[in-house]
């Protein structure tokens, strides 16, 4: 499986996350039981909330024209065109076509999107660094601080001061913080939380039972919680926590993603799951 396969599969697995806690919000009507026509409206609603150029681009690459409020019978002329996205939803099918699956990140407000921008936020750094050209011993080299530039292999803890240095060449919209690179580059779930590690080699990773990931800082705010009756498990009538049942028995985490060992989407909490689950029976 290609890198790019890797992160597509990643970004539909995230949008369908995203999914399980829309269908719930706002546009429930909408989701909880999507239909070509249901889907037609809400892109409709979608698009009409949206600023962001990409999303209306994307509408233009699936179906063939910018959209505008006057464009209401020209689009429900392609109501068929949802259809992938719809059995998408249900889990009937998958999506391949790129554009067609940032559509469905607009219909449920995933972000970051599309899938360009998903990759270039999900890779950080290593994203940049492709960019980069990483002269060879025998290439002459403009000098950054007075050293020989190292292979590529042995670049990484110099990463940080030499993208700083050359940031300026391109126009990308990372911050200083976006750049620096952590020393530890990956991380590893360690029973209720995760934890940055060193990157290991496949060969030791595969001896693991818990693989080691990319770092990702907004997956690493994930933990796994205890609840009680006394647990806040919405504000404002919205969950703020989610669950997974592992072996028929619910766990508990703080923010909505995917179960760390099953790799199963995190459900948002419901008032029926903390009746049978959380409440103490007499």
């Amino acid at each position: 499986m290609t890198t790019r396969t890797k992160s597509l599969e990643a970004y539909k697995k995230a949008i369908r996350a995203q999914y399980e806690i829309e269908k719930q919000g706002k546009y429930s009507s909408f989701l909880s039981n999507p239909s070509r026509a249901k889907l037609r409206q809400l892109c409709e609603e979608r698009l009409k909330e949206t600023h962001e150029k990409e999303d209306r681009l994307s509408f233009n690459l699936v179906f063939g024209f910018e959209y505008e409020a006057g464009n209401r019978n020209r689009l429900k002329s392609l109501t068929d065109k949802f259809r992938p996205i719809e059995t998408f939803f249900k889990g009937e099918t998958d999506l391949a076509d790129t554009e067609t699956i940032n559509i469905a990140a607009l219909l449920v407000d995933y972000k970051p999107r599309p899938f360009r921008v998903f990759v270039e936020k999900s890779k950080g750094i290593t994203a940049l660094q492709q960019d980069v050209t990483i002269p060879t011993k025998e290439e002459e080299t403009p000098i950054v601080n007075d050293k020989i530039p190292q292979p590529k292999n042995k670049w990484k803890k110099n990463v940080g001061i030499g993208i700083l240095a050359v940031t300026g060449l391109f126009s990308v919209g990372y911050t200083a913080k976006d750049l620096v690179v952590n020393d530890k580059e990956c991380m590893q779930w360690q029973i209720d939380h995760y934890e940055y590690v060193d990157c290991n080699t496949n060969t030791i990773q595969g001896f693991l039972e818990i693989p080691i990931e990319p770092a990702d800082e907004n997956k690493a705010i994930l933990k796994k919680i205890d609840v009680s009756e006394k647990t806040t498990f919405f504000v404002n009538d919205k969950p703020v926590i989610w669950y997974s049942k592992v072996d028929g028995i619910p766990e508990y985490f703080n923010t909505h993603g995917f179960h760390p060992i099953t790799g199963k989407p995190l459900k948002p909490i419901t008032k029926y799951m903390i009746d049978k689950w959380v409440k103490k029976k007499e």
